[in-house]
Formats: C-alpha cells, structure tokens, sequence
C-alpha cells in the first residue's frame, strides 16, 4: 500500500484530479490518501503533492508554492494536477498525442484556475464561465450538517476520476477519428464533398480549406446526413449554407421546395440536411452555397 499525501483543509480542483491521477496510476484500492499538514507526515509519504514546498521527480514530490516553482515553456505556470500529469500523463492516457490533449483541455485551465490567473472576462449576460472548481466544490464539506472533510474530498476525487476516465476514451476516439478524417481527405475526389460509411465529426476537417461538407449514414436510422463544415473551431458559422428555402422545413414540404422526393429534414440554421437515400444527401450538398 503506497501513501499519497497531499493537504487538508479546503480543496481545489487541483489537488482532487492529482489524487485522481494518481488513483488511475496506481490502482484505486492500493493506495492510502492522506489530507494533512503535518510535516512529518509530509516527509514520510511514497508521493506528496500540492504541498510540501519540494517538486522533485525523483522523490515524487510535486508541489508548486515554492518560489521557483516550474512554469511551461507557453507561460502557464504548472499546479500540482499539472505536474503529477506531465509525468504520469502518457502511460495513464495510453498515447502520448492523447496525453497532450488532455494536458491542453483540461490541466492548463485546472492549472491557471489554481495560480490565480484568470483567463476569461464576462461576456453576454455577465455571467461567469461554469468552472471545473465549482462543480468540485458542491463536494466540499458542509461543517453544518456535520459532513467530514476527508470523506467528501474522496467523494470530488471519483467525480474527477470517473470524468478523467472518460475524457480518456473520448480523447483516444477521437485520435482515431483523426486519423480516418486524414485518410478519407486523401481519398476523395471531390475534396468539397466528403463521403463516409460511418458517422464522423464534421469538426475533424476543419482544417482542410477545401472541404465544406461531410456525408454520412444516421447511426439511429437508415436516413443519411450531410452537414456542413465551420469557417473555425471557435463558432458555428459554416463555409457554406443550404438554400435558404430549406430552412427549418420537414418530409413533404421539404420534398416540394428541395426537389428531393426522399427528403426528411434541414435545420432551421441550414448546416444540415437528411433525406432517405445517399444520393439525394450528395445532391443537395452540391447545392450548398
């Protein structure tokens, strides 16, 4: 049984997914996780993180308090979530492009969040962005209801574990998604047109300029889809749009204005049309404009 230690008192999303880390490293049963701020109990621990003053590899201390405390080559400084997945990230994540994902989406925030550098400013409706430390924080102990600290934190820790999990599988899936996105592309005659046999992310080609719609058989039914690719990842503005007729139209009327007998539906937005056959999908995306 290996001991990590890391700090009692009030937690953060920080020191909660470096537990997780280490939970899924480890083995969830094998290792004992003990809160405290006791030196000693500091000293004596297999791996210390999020305290202690120390980071240092080879000792599997992982703190960043402490004046000189690592900061990434792209400025953001680490936190200890950020370190313990910058060593044990890869052979957790299975690759290491699925580890650098993660590392992107999820530690920089998680890392930032806890330095206290603030990444966002209030936008429509002055609202807040819904942080991870939020949602982690429902957890936190209530001492009115008499709720123990410890318990709890371990509560936040399967949150986290539970969402690091599937952010793997997520993130592994889409690699491989990525990879088809690349063969299909290379594939296709028509570069404007992709055609695939399964349901892909219309996501994955935004960075080929030339393609602007993506085909493909529903999963649910045995209509097909073509939906149109974004100008970029940051919005839902699209290269093209189907015929403004289309819009928000269903089955029959759809039929009478697209000129496609099989036709089923086209988003009121008019970045995605369905119909029954491939070849009514392939038709109507040749229309897009």
């Amino acid at each position: 049984m290996k001991t990590v230690v890391t700090h009692s008192g009030s937690f953060h999303a920080d020191d909660v997914f470096a537990i997780a880390v280490f939970q899924l490293l480890l083995g969830k049963d094998s290792i004992s996780v003990i809160r405290t701020r006791a030196d000693e109990v500091i000293a004596a621990g297999d791996y210390v993180v999020d305290i202690g003053g120390v980071y240092d590899h080879d000792t599997r201390r992982y703190d960043h308090h402490q004046p000189g405390a690592p900061v990434r080559e792209n400025g953001i400084p680490y936190a200890g979530f950020g370190l313990v997945w910058k060593h044990y990230g890869g052979e957790i994540a299975g690759s290491p492009e699925v580890a650098a994902e993660i590392e992107e989406k999820l530690c920089w925030p998680v890392d930032l969040a806890d330095n206290a550098i603030k990444i966002w400013e209030k936008g429509l409706y002055d609202l807040r962005p819904f942080e991870f430390d939020v949602v982690l924080k429902a957890w936190q102990a209530e001492p009115s209801l008499g709720e123990d600290p410890d318990e709890h934190f371990m509560l936040a820790v399967d949150v986290a574990r539970s969402y690091l999990e599937r952010l793997i599988i997520k993130q592994t899936i889409k690699l491989e998604q990525k990879q088809k996105a690349a063969q299909l592309y290379q594939a296709a005659s028509d570069k404007r047109v992709i055609v695939s046999g399964e349901y892909i992310s219309r996501s994955l080609f935004i960075e080929y300029g030339d393609v602007e719609v993506v085909v493909f058989p529903r999963n649910d039914t045995n209509d097909w889809m073509a939906v149109l690719v974004q100008v970029d990842k940051d919005g839902f503005a699209t290269k093209v749009r189907f015929p403004a007729a289309w819009a928000g139209l269903r089955d029959e009327e759809l039929s009478t204005v697209s000129g496609f007998a099989d036709a089923v539906f086209c988003h009121k937005d008019r970045y995605m049309f369905i119909a029954r056959s491939q070849e009514s999908v392939l038709a109507a995306a040749q229309m897009a404009v």
